[in-house]
């Protein structure tokens, strides 16, 4: 450990994304698997991950309660939740998936746990990382083993400092523009909320995950395609998960995409490439019943249209609360998420993380396989998320039972899926 005390109030995101996650049964867990491309001891493994938890403050951090909730980075490494599980049969995600989240995550002890898996050999072949998204966003848990890559890599060359405990991420947008307006008409919002296939209580509800592989070759085709189109491919993902949800037995005219987006970049310098923490706000699209959603392009350039303009207008990314939030406020806000309600609160979840080749370089012992966000807070009738690495691209289709069933989301993902693939070769 480092002889830093470091410690601040959570922010509102991060505050709204750990009481989801507490009193929605681990609603906000995000849960990652790793696959280990040279196979290295469990001794050589833990002694990485020792090394980078003293360079990332939240890694060290634990949440404290009081009238505020405070970040407090003064966890060591061995206090670190960890277990070793030996592989028997072919990794199999959607069950580790759920052994995972029905672990959960005590965030007033630590912010991640980790799990290896052993071959016969003892050598460690998969990592999985569960992780509070209050502490870890998307963008984050890829960067971290980057990190860890290149200080595998290096012979002892790499270097790197360590890193401060940002501010939280609304500090650093001023402007009223990017604050999510509370007094928008409450009729309207109820046009868009899609029935629930069977409600259930928080403590009622699991946490599901279908998990597809999707050939880089054919994202690179299809990102080609879509500049043709003028239509970046965060839209093209928004217009087939619009067609594939008319397959959805609770499915209406009136749909919502909520976009959760990386803000990075619209921080300039002021958040390091190499950070870690939850820099994320989003926006929402709406789709009225007169809209034409048949065409595929047609649809994406019209979702694309509607991006360009929001970006535009300086409204590319919302947070619900501003930075003088008041805790009562967000707790009052997520209790809502507890009942067993009718209707999702929001619309369908499309979340595009990126490309790991943003990066410009091909790790060497890590492959990010999958990362699953845990949907017990039933927010969302579905929550699509996807990225890309050197040698791997996914879609993770989540969601939460018994309020959306596994068999319609299976139906759903094959649509999604074949959508795209039907583009592909449309254009051969």
């Amino acid at each position: 450990m480092s002889g830093r005390e470091l410690s601040r109030a959570l922010g509102p995101e991060e505050v709204l994304f750990t009481e989801l996650a507490r009193r929605t049964c681990g609603g906000t867990l995000i849960i990652s698997f790793i696959k280990v491309l040279i196979p290295m001891s469990i001794e050589q493994l833990k002694s990485g991950f020792a090394w980078i938890h003293t360079i990332y403050p939240l890694l060290q951090a634990r949440v404290e309660t009081g009238e505020q909730l405070f970040w407090r980075c003064d966890v060591p490494f061995e206090s670190i939740p960890f277990e070793i599980r030996r592989l028997d049969k072919p990794f199999d995600f959607e069950h580790e998936f759920n052994r995972r989240g029905e672990s959960g995550l005590d965030v007033s002890k630590c912010t991640y746990t980790i799990t290896f898996y052993i071959n016969s050999d003892d050598k460690v072949e998969w990592v999985s990382l569960a992780s509070s998204h209050a502490a870890l966003d998307g963008r984050s848990i890829m960067t971290l083993f980057y990190v860890l890559d290149l200080y595998f890599k290096s012979d002892d060359s790499f270097r790197l400092e360590e890193q401060p405990l940002y501010d939280p991420v609304e500090s650093y947008f001023n402007s009223p523009k990017h604050f999510a307006n509370k007094e928008s008409s409450q009729f309207k919002n109820n046009l868009f909320k899609w029935p629930v296939e069977e409600p259930a209580f928080a403590a009622e509800r699991e946490g599901h995950a279908i998990y597809r592989a999707f050939p880089v070759e054919e994202i690179t085709q299809l990102a080609i395609l879509g500049k043709r189109h003028k239509v970046r491919p965060t839209a093209l993902f928004c217009a087939a998960a619009i067609q594939a949800a008319q397959i959805l037995p609770n499915h209406k005219d009136w749909i919502s995409i909520l976009l959760p987006m990386d803000v990075r970049d619209l921080c300039g310098s002021q958040i390091g490439i190499s950070a870690i923490g939850a820099f994320s706000a989003a926006t929402t699209l709406e789709i009225m019943p007169d809209i034409d959603i048949e065409d595929t392009w047609q649809l994406a350039q019209y979702l694309q249209f509607e991006l360009d303009r929001q970006a535009e207008a300086g409204e590319s990314c919302k947070f619900l609360f501003p930075q003088n939030y008041k805790l009562n406020d967000i707790i009052d806000f997520v209790q809502e998420y507890e009942n067993n309600k009718p209707v999702f609160p929001e619309g369908i979840c499309v979340s595009n993380v990126g490309s790991m080749k943003a990066l410009n370089t091909e790790m060497k012992y890590f492959e990010i396989v999958s990362g699953i966000p845990l949907q017990t807070h039933g927010a969302h009738p579905i929550s699509i998320l996807t990225y890309s690495t050197m040698r791997n691209s996914v879609f993770v289709f989540s969601y939460c039972d018994p309020l959306t069933k596994r068999d319609n989301i299976l139906n759903f993902a094959e649509r999604f899926i074949n959508t795209l693939k039907k583009l592909e070769l449309s254009d051969m």
